[in-house]
């Protein structure tokens, strides 16, 4: 288990929660999730930006790989994310890195009963979803709580009420309504 260590700080109190989960679904329109890219992926990612040192981003790339070994602990959670089908064609890093990437997403989808990974194909036109990611984590007493997520920070939410949606967002709908919000135990 990995502590908030090298994470960036507003994001330390989601690392405990991901560790203590026992289901994490997640929407990712942008990006692979954090949990299922490779080093190749999460530095290209991480060097985009330009807002992180040298050093930075390769403690940001060392605790993105450290938070993943929960996918392969011997009681891992339910993992499963939706991503849009768009974030496939994207090549983040090149050609070669985004083969490496999709490559390692197959085997984990295949070593790993408990990751499972849902495309959201373009074909789908508008969805709820396109409000942006977000990733909702069952902790074990069965309560739900809430990342809302994004390039520069994330926001945690542990109550329904704390989410405060601008006229031209519905994250409120997405979090209550969206297929992966709904329990299916």
């Amino acid at each position: 288990m990995i502590g908030p260590g090298p994470v960036m700080p507003w994001f330390r109190h989601w690392v405990v929660v991901e560790q203590e989960a026992t289901g994490i679904r997640c929407f990712q329109l942008s990006v692979i999730p954090g949990l299922l890219q490779t080093e190749g992926y999460a530095r290209a990612l991480l060097v985009s930006g330009g807002l992180l040192t040298a050093d930075q981003v390769e403690q940001q790339v060392a605790a993105r790989l450290a938070r993943q070994e929960i996918l392969t602990r011997p009681d891992p959670p339910l993992f499963t994310a939706v991503i849009d089908e768009r974030v496939l064609h994207q090549p983040v890093g090149g050609a070669e890195a985004m083969r490496d990437q999709l490559r390692h997403i197959v085997k984990l989808c295949a070593e790993q009963p408990r990751v499972r990974i849902q495309i959201v194909p373009t074909s789908a036109g508008a969805y709820a979803g396109l409000n942006g990611p977000f990733v909702i984590a069952t902790l074990p007493d069965g309560d739900d709580v809430v990342y809302l997520d994004d390039q520069l920070q994330g926001r945690f939410i542990e109550r329904a009420e704390d989410v405060k949606p601008s006229r031209s967002s519905g994250t409120r709908s997405v979090v209550r309504r969206c297929p992966i919000s709904s329990r299916s135990r």
